[in-house]
């Protein structure tokens, strides 16, 4: 059965081209102009991922996306024109999974979606009890986005910084698969310019040397020729949720 993704966006035009894009593409998708009519679908269909606008005519999409972190097991990305640092942090605290800005092509959004349908479908594998996720996470990196900390396997951590944080996120997102650089600077609201990916190159050189002197550990980020940066080992997401005990999430990257 394919994945159902709602679009939730304003944007006739935009809705429209990416809910017949995505449709192409092989899902089963779902247009929502609406905070409304996004109300309105849940109570018809459960979406496998929803696609999310922040500047909706009757509701605010950080708000919905924290409803829907609360209530579904979905994968959640922010589609929006807002390309600051403090709305990429806002989206990423509300719970997205993957924050992109509109002028993002339709291919990365795709490309971006299916990492979140792979984390969403992985339960049915075979679920896993309380006491099997402590056992992965206490084998894995730890990512912490709300209190800004990545922590080895070995249990030493270190203090990210904002960009730092949002970097290691969408490796880790990635579910192990290997991001270009232009990616990687439009996931994080950037142009995809040649001075970006310089610089993508000197922040991503600058984490992996902190995480060494302050863990012992070398970071799992590798890059490779025409291919550019992937997170290599096994890793967990943690604070991703705002209420009182956050919700852990483990992406088995090979």
């Amino acid at each position: 059965m394919a994945a159902c993704i709602f679009v939730v966006e304003d944007n006739e035009d935009l809705n429209r081209d990416l809910c017949e894009y995505l449709e192409i593409c092989g899902f089963d998708v779902v247009g929502c102009e609406t905070g409304q009519a996004f109300y309105h679908a849940l109570e018809q269909r459960t979406p496998t991922a929803v696609i999310f606008d922040v500047m909706l005519p009757d509701a605010d999409g950080f708000d919905l996306a924290r409803f829907t972190r609360n209530k579904l097991d979905c994968g959640i990305m922010m589609l929006t024109s807002l390309s600051g640092m403090d709305q990429h942090l806002a989206g990423y605290q509300a719970g997205a999974d993957v924050y992109l800005t509109k002028d993002s092509p339709l291919s990365v959004i795709e490309a971006a979606l299916r990492p979140l349908l792979r984390r969403v479908a992985a339960p049915a594998i075979g679920e896993a009890t309380p006491e099997d996720a402590k056992e992965s996470t206490d084998e894995c990196w730890k990512l912490d986005r709300l209190n800004w900390s990545l922590t080895s396997p070995e249990g030493k951590g270190a203090q990210l910084t904002a960009g730092e944080r949002t970097i290691i996120s969408i490796l880790i997102e990635a579910n192990g698969g290997w991001l270009t650089r232009p990616d990687i600077v439009m996931a994080l609201g950037k142009a995809d310019t040649a001075e970006n990916c310089r610089n993508l190159d000197t922040a991503i050189r600058r984490v992996r040397q902190k995480i060494f002197k302050e863990t012992d550990a070398e970071l799992p980020v590798r890059t490779a020729y025409g291919r550019g940066y992937a997170f290599t080992s096994p890793a967990v997401i943690v604070g991703d949720e705002t209420d009182d005990e956050p919700a852990t999430r483990i992406r088995t990257n090979a």
